[in-house]
């Protein structure tokens, strides 16, 4: 790799991420090591693969340094595909040095059951995340530039490939459709690659919606400037949805092809979180010093910025009670309370507090929340009575969110950290001077 491409390609913008990532990939793997269970290694796949996600910011910022077309197609390249790749690789061998390790120490008895054939099909098959996100991503770019029925229908088309996961799509055994399906990411990974010196340049302005426009606006009885609130969050909505969908939509298909119906439903419900609330704060965090300009009250934008959220998790929640878990699992489509207090608890806390901290500290935050989401939810039974009441996990809900709502009400009016240019931007660009 090219000197200037690799400082572009090392140049990640949630560098606060990677511990998660590497912590997340590392315990699935290691548990493959044993179990073999795609389920694990398909989590570590997706959680290896969020980077390129942040890379359509990027290019706005390299565009200005003194690279060509082709450095930048090739650092977006490795910057989505390529590192993600090797990232799978590098993961799995210190799995099996750690089994090693604590083999030799006698903290673990356990046998490696997985062969080498199975290492190979199953980073095969991690690897097709990472490559699908970038022809995903160069398929909605393609979208947006050119807006004809052909372009509309890539985005959608490209999902082809994951039918391999289902049985009926292709008369083979399970094992031959996974190798299929990575042998094809592989195949679409070395043609992104000659190909990434030509690739579209991203569009870099926000989605913008547009409801109802009419060449008249006497009809518009919201006051000047303050019209443009809802479109503004739903903007907000709209990049929680181009995050979350795909995933939500990967996690169901897997569940429902390979039958996994216990564990895979489970980490989907403890992944929704952290999808909202990092998009939630990213998007309050790079946007917050324009919207404090808006007309309204600091208590106002306080609203949106807090209780949008709240709602969007709530609602997630309930649909996933009451539609998801008893299409999936087969349970009886009811409220679940613990899972609703708890994801609004944690949820009213590491808002505010992830807008607050470092980098570094924020992903520390996510885990602690991702951890404490289960850790209420599945462990408030085993609390004795009368600790396990309803009425008092309820009310510690109300509690923590009316500790968020006044502590991002003082950090919207009177604080100044959230206020720092760029939070989740890398300070300077750590290239050539």
């Amino acid at each position: 790799m090219k000197g200037s491409i690799r400082k572009l390609a090392f140049d990640l913008a949630f560098r606060w991420l990677l511990p998660l990532q590497i912590l997340t990939a590392l315990s699935a793997d290691y548990f493959y090591l044993f179990d073999r269970q795609i389920s694990g290694l398909i989590t570590g796949g997706v959680m290896l693969a969020l980077q390129g996600s942040s890379t359509i910011n990027k290019v706005a910022v390299w565009r200005t340094l003194p690279v060509i077309n082709r450095e930048i197609g090739l650092a977006r390249w490795w910057q989505m595909t390529g590192l993600p790749g090797v990232a799978i690789v590098v993961v799995m061998a210190a799995a099996l040095v750690l089994h090693a390790a604590m083999n030799a120490m006698g903290w673990t008895h356990l046998p490696v059951r997985a062969s080498a054939w199975e290492f190979l099909r199953g980073m095969l098959l991690q690897f097709f995340y990472p490559v699908f996100l970038t022809v995903f991503s160069l398929a909605t770019y393609f979208a947006r530039t050119n807006r004809s029925l052909l372009a509309y229908a890539a985005p959608v088309l490209i999902w082809t490939p994951w039918l391999l996961l289902f049985p009926g799509f292709v008369p083979l055994p399970a094992q031959d459709r996974f190798l299929l399906l990575g042998t094809i990411g592989a195949g679409t990974a070395v043609i992104l690659y000659v190909t990434a010196a030509h690739w579209p340049q991203p569009v870099t302005q926000p989605v913008q919606i547009e409801v109802g426009r009419r060449d008249d606006q006497a009809g518009i009885s919201t006051p000047a400037g303050r019209g443009g609130w809802f479109l503004l969050y739903g903007m907000a909505l709209v990049r929680v949805a181009i995050v979350l969908l795909p995933i939500m939509a990967f996690y169901i298909a897997v569940i429902v092809a390979l039958d996994l119906r216990r564990m895979m439903p489970m980490q989907m419900q403890m992944f929704i979180p952290f999808i909202v609330i990092s998009q939630i704060t990213q998007f309050n965090g790079t946007g917050l010093r324009l919207l404090r300009a808006l007309p309204g009250s600091a208590f106002a934008l306080t609203a949106y910025l807090f209780l949008l959220p709240l709602v969007l998790l709530a609602a997630i929640t309930a649909f996933y009670s009451l539609m998801l878990a008893p299409w999936l699992a087969g349970s009886v489509p009811q409220i679940d309370m613990p899972a609703l207090a708890a994801v609004l608890l944690v949820s009213a806390l590491a808002l505010p507090a992830a807008l607050a901290v470092s980098q570094t500290a924020m992903s520390l935050i996510l885990v602690a929340s991702m951890a404490l989401v289960a850790l209420i939810q599945y462990g408030w039974d085993y609390l004795p009575v009368p600790w396990n009441d309803a009425r008092l996990l309820a009310g510690l809900m109300l509690l923590a969110i009316g500790i968020g709502l006044y502590w991002m009400h003082a950090q919207v009016s009177r604080g100044t950290q959230i206020y720092r240019y760029q939070p989740f931007m890398a300070p300077r660009w750590r290239g050539k001077d």
